[in-house]
């Protein structure tokens, strides 16, 4: 392990059931050794009783403390470390496809109730591949890494950004305003805002990378009932804004047709 420190989560029941006789053992030789050396004229009854109660006083914060406490703190942090990993993307640490589904059934049924709107910006990184064939995947991951920090300094405290897999990124962003037009130009604003964001060029290994995005908008409103349907809108749109060369930003609208 590292550090040389073993991990308490490594130790088996047989170890821990050896080390507590063990520790029991050692505090009752010390009571033995202790009583029969103080000359105390008591009864047999009145030794056991007295054993007793030195050997639970002593033992058990010993016990307590040196086992049971480490073991359970280390087991309550390995459940943490699994929650965790169902709940987000394991080399970003950005909320996972789950968490973004939850937060965009909490988010339409706002849009509902108090008559406002929220969008999907759905970005990809153009060019990507192009980071991995030239510059490994290791420089790749640094630049998803990177990209995800960015995305997360860029929004607000209640919105929400989820890797959906491989350079493609999505964002929802609530409480947009209740008029259509207003919030559309919130939401062109924001990916604008982004996307010169995401074109700050990425230090890896003495290597200046740059990239840009495509991205896709799909609005949000109190008629939106179907999740799924929006992420493959805002998809839509994203891949419109791609086939247009790259770097461009599309807001979806029904006409358009899947590629």
């Amino acid at each position: 392990m590292p550090g040389g420190k073993a991990s308490m989560s490594t130790i088996t029941v047989k170890q821990i059931i050896i080390r507590i006789a063990l520790i029991i053992g050692v505090v009752e030789f010390c009571i033995m050794l202790l009583l029969t050396n103080i000359p105390l004229v008591l009864s047999p009854n009145i030794l056991a009783i007295l054993d007793a109660l030195l050997l639970i006083s002593i033992a058990a914060p010993i016990i307590y403390f040196w086992i049971i406490n480490p073991y359970k703190l280390e087991r309550d942090q390995a459940s943490q470390r699994l929650a965790d990993m169902a709940f987000s993307d394991p080399l970003t640490g950005l909320p996972n496809r789950r968490v973004l589904l939850s937060s965009m059934e909490m988010s339409l049924a706002e849009c509902a109730r108090h008559h406002i709107h929220a969008a999907l910006v759905l970005i990809d990184l153009d060019e990507f591949k192009a980071v991995n064939d030239n510059y490994g995947h290791d420089a790749g991951d640094a630049v998803l890494v990177e990209t995800s920090k960015r995305l997360k300094n860029g929004i607000r405290k209640e919105d929400i950004v989820s890797r959906l897999g491989g350079d493609e990124f999505i964002i929802l962003i609530k409480q947009l305003n209740d008029d259509s037009e207003k919030a559309t130009k919130e939401a062109m604003d924001f990916a604008k805002k982004i996307q010169k964001k995401l074109a700050e060029p990425v230090s890896y290994m003495n290597k200046t990378i740059q990239l840009d995005a495509s991205i896709g908008i799909h609005m949000l409103d109190a008629e939106t009932t179907k999740v799924g349907a929006a992420i493959r809108h805002a998809d839509i749109a994203m891949y419109h804004a791609k086939r247009a060369g790259g770097g461009n930003i599309i807001l979806y609208n029904s006409s358009m047709t899947d590629i």
